[in-house]
């Protein structure tokens, strides 16, 4: 079995004790959309150790309730991020057509890193480039993303769509299949995407002055 078939079985298995495998009942009451619990039942879709941690974060669940799996990961998710820092894997842009240049590097290693305290074992950040979210994010400044922590309206996060498309934005609302997002600078106007679309949702832990940067070494 592989490792996502074993978190899907993890799963359904406290899925069906804990909500009686009623779906309307678990997308009630952990206010989780329709089209990401699909995905949680989907054997055709990936089911991460990012995306387990998130969901039992979003359920207010202790790691590892539900995936036993993540209990092995649950003392470096409970501590400060490597001693290195966390790496910068690449640059947002800020403007409604931006994009994000994934540089590939693999977690832990990056372009460069930032002395940022963080409790997400796969915290990363990128470079912010462009106007769209001044003055909360400024040009060249760094965005510091936790994918381990969930997120509600109102919050910054990075969003990337499966055209490539990554932007950081503030999360209006998720309603009937869309996610629509704010731009803080006024002049952007409200961008909707189908929540089918969307590839990740990051939630953004906070913004780091370029000073925070250091070279790889």
């Amino acid at each position: 079995m592989s490792k996502d078939s074993q978190r899907r079985a993890e799963f359904v298995a406290y899925f069906n004790k804990a909500y009686g495998g009623d779906r309307q009942r678990f997308l009630s009451e952990s206010g989780i959309s329709k089209g990401r619990a699909t995905q949680y039942f989907d054997e055709s879709e990936a089911f991460g150790e990012r995306a387990a941690a998130s969901l039992e974060k979003r359920l207010d669940l202790e790691p590892g309730t539900i995936f036993k799996s993540l209990r092995a990961t649950n003392g470096a998710t409970g501590n400060v991020n490597n001693k290195m820092g966390i790496p910068v894997v690449g640059t947002a842009q800020l403007g409604d057509d931006g994009y994000f240049y994934d540089l590939s590097y693999p977690v832990g290693h990056g372009d460069g890193y930032l002395n940022w305290p963080t409790r997400d074992a796969n915290a990363y950040a990128v470079r912010c480039k462009g106007e769209s979210m001044k003055p909360r994010i400024r040009h060249n400044e760094f965005a510091v993303l936790e994918p381990n922590h969930p997120y509600a309206p109102g919050d910054e996060v990075l969003v990337k769509d499966q055209l490539g498309r990554v932007m950081i934005k503030q999360l209006a609302y998720i309603r009937d299949g869309m996610v629509h997002l704010d731009s803080v600078n006024e002049t952007f106007q409200r961008i909707s995407i189908e929540e089918s679309e969307i590839v990740a949702i990051h939630f953004v832990a906070g913004i780091a002055k370029s000073a925070l940067w250091r070279e790889a070494v």
